[in-house]
């Protein structure tokens, strides 16, 4: 009798231990990317830009977003490598699905994060920026970064 309820327990303990690494093994985090390609894009346009305040200019990247049957705030990020020349600024805004792109729609107008409204279905965001200053300013951006988040956990 005293065997077989050691066998019994050694058995049931096999069977908890199995249960614990199978647990761990599916909280292992995965080599699958923490953003999907269609949300996020990274570049090199080489735009030019001159001649103090101007239209804005898409830098050629954009971003997809599919918010489903739902509408809500998604978060876009850009970084980039760009500068411009003395009393210059240069500004950023977005384009959504194509539409006219004006200042401080989405945010204020720098260059780094807006959160912006978008409806159900799919949608793609282009940042595009513009040069404020007098007619001899330049600027340029060389590299940059673009994502669009639409849920965090």
């Amino acid at each position: 009798m005293r065997i077989s309820r050691s066998i019994t327990l050694l058995a049931a303990a096999s069977m908890l231990s199995a249960g614990a690494v199978s647990t761990v093994s599916v909280l292992a985090p995965s080599a699958a990317s923490a953003i999907p390609t269609p949300q996020k894009a990274c570049g090199a346009p080489g735009l030019t830009l001159s001649g103090g305040t101007g239209p804005y200019h898409s830098m050629g990247l954009s971003v997809t977003i599919n918010d489903g049957t739902s509408s809500r705030n998604i978060v876009a990020f850009t970084s980039l490598d760009g500068n411009v020349s003395p009393n210059a600024e240069m500004r950023l805004s977005w384009s959504v699905d194509g539409g006219a792109v004006t200042d401080y729609t989405y945010g204020p107008g720098n260059i780094a994060m807006d959160v912006i409204r978008l409806g159900p279905g799919t949608h793609t965001l282009t940042p595009e920026v513009r040069l404020s200053g007098n007619s001899t300013t330049s600027g340029i951006v060389d590299r940059l970064c673009v994502v669009a988040e639409a849920y965090t956990k």
